[in-house]
């Protein structure tokens, strides 16, 4: 993989998550439940940076980038984007949105209409934004180009094409409008590892190239450690570490992310990556029913009654690094 560029950076906020959350209501046992996806979620990306969202599956991090998308709706809080709060939008400003917010899905293979030529895939968003046809033609040539593909991709169906060659396609129609914010939801994690160095390193060209700003989403703290300018680790619905990618991975203050970090492989001779399960203690609670106080104390090895009273305070050691933990 190549090496993380900090060349698009220019430090202004781009987007602005305030307080949000999301709850569905949902039957468990034959009664009403509220399920809290997103619990109270504040952050900051910056123009041209990729913000990392990290954490075990059901941590909420996929509900997290849809509710900044305005795929769904969230239950409460704002989310500014260039100084705008988009939870207010409807009719043809949520529209515009789309042209500057775009979303790259996990599966390449369920993302694109298998009966649908890749030409009239990519040609969708151009076509709902009223593009003349030579407009059109010029920019799928365009798309191509930017992800390494040929031309005659075009007359081609979805299944005609590698895994690898399949998310290329998705990230070209991600860019079709020419967007400045992209949501990337596990966009490796269903490639073969061989591949997945190929889809970072272009997704890092294209930032270089196009001044975009990354939400990257995943569980891989490998690829993450690499692509990432700032992370935040998930557990729960909240977010319970938040640094630069540097200081995160040096020096990790969360009990949850420093299990996390000892579950990456080792390379080294002798050296080998410890389970969580050997790091934490008993089951990851239902968002159904999480624990009172601190969501992570029912496995943490340091949790003590505090933990379980109270919400913990955010602690913070700089200011591009905090931790929500009540023993810091």
């Amino acid at each position: 993989m190549k090496e993380l560029n900090s060349d698009v950076l220019d430090g202004s906020v781009q987007l602005q998550v305030q307080g949000l959350s999301k709850h569905f209501d949902v039957k468990h046992q034959k009664r009403k439940a509220t399920l809290r996806a997103v619990n109270e979620v504040s952050f900051e990306v910056r123009k041209g940076e990729t913000f990392s969202v990290v954490g075990e599956s059901g941590c909420g991090k996929s509900t997290l980038g849809r509710c900044i998308a305005r795929l769904i709706e969230p239950s409460a809080g704002k989310v500014f984007f260039e100084g705008e709060d988009i939870g207010g939008l409807r009719s043809n400003a949520l529209r515009q949105l789309r042209k500057r917010v775009q979303f790259i899905f996990q599966d390449p293979y369920s993302s694109m209409n298998p009966r649908m030529r890749v030409r009239a895939i990519l040609s969708e968003p151009l076509r709902n934004f009223d593009h003349s046809e030579e407009y059109i033609e010029q920019r799928l040539l365009e798309l191509l180009q930017l992800v390494s593909l040929h031309p005659d991709a075009l007359d081609k169906f979805p299944h005609q094409f590698s895994g690898g060659q399949r998310q290329r396609l998705v990230i070209a129609r991600a860019l079709a409008l020419e967007p400045s914010f992209i949501v990337c939801d596990e966009p490796v994690s269903a490639l073969d590892v061989s591949v997945q160095a190929q889809v970072i390193n272009l997704l890092g060209d294209l930032q270089k190239s196009l001044g975009l700003t990354y939400l990257f989403i995943s569980h891989d703290l490998s690829v993450v450690r690499h692509i990432s300018h700032r992370v935040a680790v998930m557990y729960l619905g909240r977010i319970v570490e938040l640094g630069t990618s540097q200081e995160l991975f040096a020096n990790p203050q969360h009990p949850y992310t420093q299990a996390l970090m000892a579950a990456v492989p080792r390379f080294e001779e002798g050296a080998r990556g410890a389970p969580i399960g050997e790091r934490l203690k008993g089951e990851i609670p239902s968002p159904l029913n999480p624990p009172s106080g601190c969501a992570f104390r029912t496995r943490c090895p340091r949790a003590q009654t505090i933990c379980a009273q109270t919400v913990p305070p955010v602690v913070r050691f700089s200011d591009d690094h905090s931790a929500a933990c009540h023993l810091l």
